[in-house]
């Protein structure tokens, strides 16, 4: 047990390099407290017992009831926080080997609890650290619930959605504990839900799908008023608020972001970064997407002295540049022509002063309790990626050109929906309940009675002589992708795999290239080791002899090895965008021997072309970048690359286009 301890202690302060990065040496990490021989046996010990009792109820009581499952995560996320901390030699204070051990003890309660076919935690008022299991690679994640005294039952309730800062000694142990058993806070409204989101990662990738989980979770198990759905954060919270409040804009009543950062460039001081990086920017840096702020109530807020508050500057300096006049009143901005404030802390640095934390307050107190319009009657809305395809009734089914900007205004007047502007567009999606008619910049096109077969939405497709609508079959055709184009959340590049269901599959049978094979499983080993520790879960591997026909159906499919080695590789390599044998790799124009470059990439899985496959693909960061600043969780490589195995660099790297070919 003391090998145990002394190994995580140190593999946790050793750097993991990315793959693709030159070796440098990683930025401080917090320094590390030893527990107790008698301490980490008695957490070592009771995360074994813990664990065999709640899959021996697992066994008895299969899970068919959704809030079962819940229940039996919300017991699970203790076990997991005892267990990664162990796993992981998080031990930071003295206080930290009892913290954990107190972990366990809340989780073996919940354990008898279920047993006795209890669960008290969901009925109690105030904080409750609860759990999901995560579709992405089915591990169990918390958040934290805080329920108002006196909850009405049958009354649908307000849900505040709020981002924790970023803290380099966070764990599960310590997120759940600071919120279970605490007092419902003073002056809030309905529930309050606190997203653990993986840790440090400013709510990018499998991060930004965990928030979406957790509020499906607290839906699952309570009503919620969905028109009165609020974001906030600060710092990195704030940096997520800017992020999934200007990304998902129909999605919530009000963001509040406050600090944070909005752009990756000159935060993060990135100099001389390749085309392919700087495109792939576009994809999370919440300044490209300023003009969405129209279609939802912000408030951004920046201490006068610190530095983060250029994050709401240039916010505000987008809005103007778009023509929004701004009127400053002391140390408040408002925004004519949208709801939009800006909130600067007088004399203070990265903190919110009382004075602005009321004015922010009201400002979402109002807004919650006018509610979110579902159907407003103007829509502007910006996008560089198909990952964020939508705002209120206006979709954008297929670009033009990825990371070039997008952008749809839309109107309704009378019962005629007018679009007046569709850059970069190529498939246009109208909900038809919304208008009997359209107007499509100069051309009319039914809407509500459109594309027989009443699918909830209505394509239009632009073609050589204008634009088109798509009858009933081609939409269902389009709908799942089956042409395999790029798609919303089947648009790259390799990083976005990761943000759903995956599965990486480990070749078994004999390589063409020996130095290619050892190369990739070098790959999908240091990808389990920093998805372990930095995205909190383990990571999901099968052999290429054990994927079944379920795994083909619901998971991207992450391949690892080379078309001799992986048997599912040799079965689509004539599908993919590349050309590869024995001799030689070919990606566009470059290309090279197959012995010492590397294809990595991502596409439609030929197999499924409702789901990715990726090639020797792992996150295109690593551990350095997640000790340093979240900023720079951005892609290293685009949909494609060629990597020289013999010390990892990069000969070249891309993007596909819309059909998943090379350039």
């Amino acid at each position: 047990m003391k090998d145990l301890i002394r190994v995580a202690l140190t593999s946790a302060t050793l750097g993991l390099l990315p793959l693709w990065a030159d070796a440098k040496q990683a930025p401080d990490t917090p320094a590390r407290f030893k527990p107790t021989e008698g301490q980490v046996d008695a957490i070592a010990e009771q995360v074994q017992t813990l664990g065999a009792r709640i899959k021996a109820f697992e066994k008895a009581h299969p899970q068919a009831d959704p809030l079962m499952r819940d229940r039996l995560a919300d017991v699970w996320v203790w076990h997991k926080a005892a267990d990664w901390a162990l796993r992981h030699g998080e031990f930071f204070e003295a206080k930290d080997g009892d913290a954990t051990l107190d972990a366990l003890a809340r989780g073996t309660a919940r354990m008898k609890d279920l047993e006795l076919d209890q669960h008290p935690w969901t009925a109690r008022s105030g904080g409750s650290g609860r759990g999901f299991r995560s579709r992405v690679d089915g591990s169990f994640q918390p958040y934290a619930l805080y329920v108002p005294p006196e909850m009405p039952r049958d009354e649908r309730l307000r849900l505040d959605v709020v981002l924790h800062g970023r803290g380099a000694t966070l764990n599960e142990v310590r997120f759940l504990r600071s919120h279970d058993g605490k007092a419902y806070p003073t002056g809030e409204k309905g529930l309050v839900l606190h997203v653990f989101g993986r840790g440090n990662n400013a709510y990018r990738w499998a991060g930004e799908t965990d928030v979406f989980e957790a509020i499906e979770a607290v839906k699952r198990e309570y009503l919620v008023d969905e028109r009165r759905v609020l974001l906030r954060g600060f710092s990195m919270g704030g940096a997520g608020a800017w992020h999934l409040g200007l990304h998902h804009p129909s999605t919530w009543t009000s963001v509040e972001a406050g600090a944070g950062f909005a752009e990756s460039i000159t935060y993060a001081k990135l100099k001389d970064l390749p085309d392919h990086q700087r495109k792939a920017l576009r994809i999370y840096d919440a300044a490209d997407y300023v003009l969405n702020a129209f279609n939802l109530p912000m408030a951004g807020y920046g201490g006068e002295e610190d530095p983060q508050r250029r994050a709401s500057e240039l916010v505000q300096d987008g809005l103007e540049k778009l023509g929004f006049p701004m009127k400053t009143e002391g140390l408040v901005t408002r925004g004519e022509g949208l709801d939009f404030i800006r909130v600067v802390g007088a004399k203070v640095g990265h903190k919110v002063d009382p004075e602005s934390a009321n004015l922010l307050k009201a400002f979402r107190d109002e807004r919650a309790e006018r509610g979110r319009d579902e159907t407003p009657s103007e829509v502007r809305f910006v996008t560089h990626t198909l990952k964020y395809p939508r705002c209120a009734w206006v979709a954008i089914g297929a670009l033009e050109e990825h990371y070039r900007e997008a952008r749809v205004t839309a109107k309704i007047v009378d019962d005629t929906a007018f679009v007046d502007q569709a850059e970069n567009v190529r498939v246009l999606a109208l909900d038809r309940q919304v208008a009997q008619k359209l107007r499509l910049l100069d051309q009319d096109f039914p809407l509500r009675d459109a594309a027989k077969g009443l699918l909830p939405w209505v394509y239009y497709q632009r073609g050589a002589e204008g634009w088109e609508l798509l009858d009933y079959e081609a939409s269902r055709r389009f709908e799942d992708n089956l042409d395999r184009e790029k798609r919303r959340n089947l648009q790259g590049p390799i990083d976005d795999a990761f943000s759903g269901p995956f599965l990486c599959v480990r070749g078994t049978g004999a390589p063409w290239s020996a130095a290619v094979h050892d190369w990739s499983m070098e790959c999908l080993k240091r990808f389990a080791e920093v998805w372990g520790e930095y995205l909190r879960g383990d990571l999901p591997i099968k052999d290429d002899t054990e994927v079944t026909e379920d795994d083909i159906d619901g998971r991207h499919l992450v391949l690892f090895g080379d078309p001799g080695s992986n048997r599912l590789l040799g079965r689509i390599v004539g599908d993919l965008p590349i050309r590869w044998d024995r001799k030689e790799v070919q990606v566009g124009g470059s290309k090279g021997l197959a012995g010492e470059v590397a294809p990595v990439l991502i596409a439609a899985n030929p197999l499924n072309p409702a789901r990715y496959v990726v090639v020797n693909g792992t996150h295109t960061f690593g551990k350095r970048e997640f000790v340093g600043t979240n900023a720079l969780l951005f892609p290293r490589l685009g949909d494609f690359a060629l990597i020289r195995i013999v010390d990892g660099t990069t000969q070249v790297s891309g993007f596909f286009d819309e059909r998943w070919r090379a350039r």
